[in-house]
């Protein structure tokens, strides 16, 4: 048993160890830096989730919004000097982790998940530092990337991967998307390569040397049978911290930047381009954090961007996954192979992307059943309770807050077509016999509603991400064959909501008339 933990501590020793030598960039002198205010504190305060374990100091979130004026000034004076100290205490810099077993070979370290605790009161300053750093981070990413960046969504890569394929469908054209999956993407990036790409991202010196102190000499505890071992950890953004997926976000576009794929390119004049033709502009990939889809119009081209995407990784500590990267093609796209480092990769007709399936011809069959499980799920775990009440305006509201987001989720972007989307409709007997005293809206409106209030959105927004710039794309290099073409999304509102002279886009310009055309 002893020796079977030290294994074991050996092996997760080694996976945060690190292994790629990252010289970091000079930065300039460091400038002070304006003082945290008792206000800062308080809106991180109130943002910290409740109900969360505390860390090695038993300090918990509910104890902090519950400790008021006098809180807050003396925090702020505390993180102020941390600040300026650009130095964390060193309590901060140790965490307990637990590892939560995975589908899988139980025997493989891999199938668990490492959940790490840390102190609440840390993990509290780096939210009010994120908060000061977060527009600056945001504006170093590109519209591809949509993971951890406030007012965007997994629905507007969803959209966005959604309208890409029914456009190629429609108009026949050819279509490659590899999905690339990384081993341990957050715990394997290379702390130094974070800090030079927030240099490169213009982040102030003093920020940086706070973050790169925050990463230093940092370790973890792990209890393996009788035994508590304390393992350091020298690689990795560290897990639970509320700045952690920025930081990996900014690494990985500080590193695919070498890449040049976004770069402004003429169509007429280049023949080197990667991705594929959006009215003139390149979409290569769409991202949330390490959720990486690109896009070809070749198995080829698609092959030579997986490895180059394999290379910059590497530079940076990531590795791509060969068994779990895989890849699918539409029928119009050549019989090609794609490879990554001379291995076939694994061809797949669907895909579970960013929580929704998805393959090539937008066939809803496979995730209404997918919608109806995890409807079926989320009532088994609330079944007991709402069972239990006598309330039936409170079992409605479980009810709407539990088991209807989770037969909704994604069929905004679902083409409206009577075959395909009555069934997820249909709830299953069983919830509405819990619920059938309470004045509930059926499932089928709650969608109707989700989706009107997406395609709004989605209509208004000027800030150029792809899910817009998708919806308005109309490919006019090529010629639509004829015949009848695949049902759109967009011809539900085509159909419900256009009025004499005024197109259903012209309609969603205006907020107050989109709301007043819609479903109630």
């Amino acid at each position: 048993m002893h020796r079977a933990g030290l294994l074991c501590g050996l092996l997760v020793s080694r996976r945060l160890s690190c292994r790629r030598a990252i010289f970091t960039t000079p930065t300039p002198p460091p400038e002070d830096e304006p003082p945290i205010l008792p206000e800062e504190v308080k809106y991180a305060i109130r943002k910290l989730k409740v109900g969360t374990a505390a860390g090695p100091d038993n300090i918990s979130s509910e104890l902090l919004k519950a400790g008021g004026d006098s809180l807050y000034r003396l925090l702020a004076r505390h993180f102020s000097k941390y600040l300026s100290e650009a130095s964390i205490p060193e309590q901060w810099k140790t965490s307990k982790t637990i590892l939560i077993p995975k589908k899988g070979d139980l025997t493989d370290l891999n199938n668990f998940r490492p959940i790490s605790l840390l102190s609440v009161v840390y993990k509290l300053f780096t939210k009010v530092i994120v908060n000061r750093l977060e527009k600056q981070l945001d504006n170093f990413q590109p519209p591809s990337q949509a993971g951890f960046r406030r007012n965007y969504s997994c629905l507007d890569h969803i959209h966005a991967l959604t309208q890409v394929v029914e456009r190629h469908r429609e108009h026949q054209m050819p279509l490659a998307l590899a999905f690339v999956d990384y081993y341990k993407a957050f715990d394997s990036v290379e702390i130094n390569a974070v800090l030079n790409a927030l240099a490169s991202a213009g982040v102030a010196t003093k920020y940086v040397e706070l973050i790169a102190n925050s990463n230093e000499g940092t370790s973890t505890t792990i209890q393996l049978f009788d035994k508590k071992l304390s393992i350091p950890i020298r690689k990795g953004v560290r897990q639970g911290v509320t700045i952690s997926p920025k930081l990996f976000s900014t690494a990985l576009e500080d590193a695919m930047r070498q890449l040049g794929w976004d770069e402004e390119h003429d169509w007429e004049d280049s023949t080197d381009i990667r991705g594929i033709n959006i009215d003139g502009k390149v979409l290569t990939n769409l991202r949330f954090a390490d959720d990486i889809v690109l896009f070809s119009s070749s198995t080829t081209e698609l092959s030579s961007m997986l490895n180059d995407l394999d290379e910059v990784g590497k530079k940076i500590g990531l590795k791509m996954n060969v068994k779990k990267t895989q890849w699918m093609k539409n029928r119009f796209c050549d019989q090609g192979k794609v490879t990554l480092e001379g291995r076939d990769l694994q061809e797949v007709t669907s895909y579970i992307y960013l929580g929704r399936e998805v393959n090539m011809v937008n066939d809803l069959q496979a995730e209404i059943g997918r919608r109806k499980r995890a409807g079926w799920a989320a009532f088994n775990s609330i079944k007991e309770v709402t069972s239990q009440l006598k309330d039936p305006k409170l079992r409605a509201h479980i009810f709407e807050a539990s088991i209807i987001p989770a037969i909704s989720y994604g069929t905004e972007v679902w083409p409206d077509t009577k075959k395909k989307m009555q069934p997820p409709y249909e709830l299953p007997t069983a919830h509405w016999n819990v619920l059938s005293s309470a004045p509930l809206a059926s499932s089928k409106e709650h969608i109707q509603r989700g989706k009107h209030r997406w395609g709004g959105h989605v209509i208004r927004r000027q800030d150029d991400r792809w899910s817009t710039r998708l919806t308005h794309w109309i490919p006019r290099n090529i010629k639509r064959p004829l015949g009848r073409p695949p049902t759109r999304w967009t011809d539900y509102f085509r159909k419900n909501i256009s009025q004499p002279g005024r197109h259903w886009m012209t309609v969603a310009q205006d907020r107050a008339a989109w709301r007043t055309c819609g479903p109630r």
